[in-house]
């Protein structure tokens, strides 16, 4: 690896690890230098600015979550649609400990371009194992569509679309000083569900997103989480 390939990680790797501590806003650019003991410029040689860096980290996040998905593919088409729907879900495991990460960020003015590059990333990482599921149910009479590739884009678009509105539902509850619950927001899951079951023609039932316990284990987390996390004024970008 060539020397600046190595700083860049560097610098990616200390930024992840001051933003889940200190939280993205209360980390400065400088506050990253001063770990690695470097000057502004070598970080604008790599960077653009600090968004930049949180938009990378969250691409690495997404390659990483899919290759790790990639390596567990099933017999069965079904069963392995359901658990890459899943795990591009990131409210279970180390995908909850990201999202406690970035959840703050989104209500920052630079928050939407964030978790949209995000998900762009999630929706590039999956895309080929999925239809590669897809192919797999059709073959094995579990699903039908004429447009493997199509269908599977748009299935992950809903996918994208169902964590972010379950992710806005619970900063709306966290501002208003409450917890958000876990049945309110499997009901905002309910029509992802079905609409993603309806685009494959899969048998009724058939696909799951995410389970009640599953889901009040994530919203009691971040609940504990975002009481205890200081309050912090937004730090030099």
């Amino acid at each position: 690896m060539i020397k600046g390939e190595i700083r860049k990680r560097q610098i990616l790797e200390t930024a992840e690890s001051l933003f889940a501590e200190r939280g993205y806003e209360a980390t400065s650019v400088q506050d990253i230098l001063d770990v690695l003991h470097l000057s502004k410029g070598s970080f604008y040689h790599h960077f653009e600015s600090k968004e930049i860096v949180l938009q990378k980290i969250c691409e690495n996040r997404a390659l990483l979550a899919a290759m790790k998905i990639c390596g567990e593919s099933s017999p069965d088409g079904l069963e392995e649609m359901k658990k890459l729907l899943k795990a591009m879900i990131p409210f279970q495991g180390e995908g909850l400990a990201f999202l406690k990460m970035i959840l703050p960020v989104f209500i920052l003015p630079e928050g939407k371009s964030i978790r949209a590059a995000y998900q762009d990333a999630l929706k590039t990482n999956w895309k080929g194992p999925t239809v590669n599921a897809l192919e797999k149910m059709i073959q094995q009479n579990q699903a039908f569509t004429p447009y493997p590739e199509k269908t599977a884009e748009i299935a992950l678009d809903l996918v994208n679309d169902f964590w972010a509105e379950i992710s806005e539902e619970m900063i709306r509850s966290e501002k208003e000083g409450k917890m958000a619950s876990p049945s309110q927001l499997l009901s905002i899951a309910e029509p992802y569900r079905a609409a993603i079951e309806n685009l494959f023609s899969a048998p009724y039932g058939s696909i799951d997103l995410i389970q009640l316990e599953d889901l009040s284990s994530m919203v009691e987390a971040i609940h504990l989480w975002w009481m205890v996390e200081p309050a912090s004024d937004a730090s030099e970008s």
